[in-house]
């Protein structure tokens, strides 16, 4: 990275970090969609934003790496529990998902950080499903972390399968409830020698593991076609719904329910 690249890192941060202290953080929503109906909805995605001072919303994809280098996230993953778990005692037609870093699962005290949270609102765990983001290998201790979260009665999402550390060999030791297919598989779906596709085959996979399979990045017809044809339960991605405000969301609320899962 040049000087100039650094400094424009620099001053991004400098004012994401200001628009956080100035009360700047909250989230967007997205619904995932049932893949055969896509008018009905599974649940809402959270997904961190910053708004600053003139208005400006950044999404997490602009400040997450930042902050992750400066060891901040883990303090802004817990605030947003903290907002999605009021927003959920405030409407119960609202299940909403939470996503949560591998990292903060293998580190003991970040670990109880969230479980303490989730146990005293135990009563609204069975509407809140929990993305495990594979930035780090789910491993040994990680597991059994997730176990205890789902005993809870959360559910548990392996979010971007297919980009992250997961492999075979872990996710038969996972307890996933959801799968989510990282969007480059719809985005580059390949043909195969037997008249299948690339996307087909890791949705397959993904079923053996899995009584739900969301398939993420939907921004054609086209690929919600693939999508349903590959044997997705659900669907996420611009063609149907974008990241909004949750009081936008419950605007044009429709209830969530885990069918299947509870």
């Amino acid at each position: 990275m040049n000087g100039n690249a650094s400094r424009e890192e620099e001053g991004h941060g400098a004012l994401i970090l200001k628009a956080i202290a100035e009360g700047g953080l909250g989230f967007a929503a997205q619904w995932i969609h049932d893949a055969a109906n896509p008018g009905k909805v599974f649940y809402a995605e959270s997904l961190a934003r910053v708004t600053d001072s003139d208005g400006t919303v950044h999404t997490a994809g602009t400040f997450v790496s930042l902050l992750e280098r400066q060891d901040r996230w883990f303090d802004l993953d817990l605030r947003i529990l903290d907002m999605v778990l009021s927003d959920l005692a405030a409407d119960e037609t609202l299940v909403l998902g939470f996503n949560l870093s591998a990292t903060s699962l293998s580190d003991s005290d970040r670990f109880a950080d969230v479980f303490g949270r989730i146990s005293h609102r135990s009563e609204l765990a069975s509407r809140l499903v929990i993305e495990v983001t594979e930035s780090y290998p789910v491993v040994g201790v990680s597991i059994e972390r997730m176990k205890m979260i789902r005993a809870l009665g959360c559910r548990i999402a392996i979010d971007d399968f297919g980009s992250g550390f997961a492999t075979p060999a872990s996710l038969l030791q996972v307890p996933a409830d959801i799968v989510k297919i990282d969007a480059a598989f719809v985005w580059d779906n390949r043909p195969g020698r037997d008249g299948s596709n690339s996307l087909s085959h890791i949705v397959g996979f993904a079923s053996c593991f899995a009584p739900f399979v969301v398939v993420e990045g939907i921004e054609t017809g086209a690929q919600l076609n693939a999508a349903q044809e590959a044997g997705a339960t659900h669907v996420q991605g611009f063609l149907l719904s974008r990241p909004v405000s949750l009081a936008r969301l419950r605007r044009h609320k429709r209830k969530a329910v885990l069918r299947g899962v509870a």
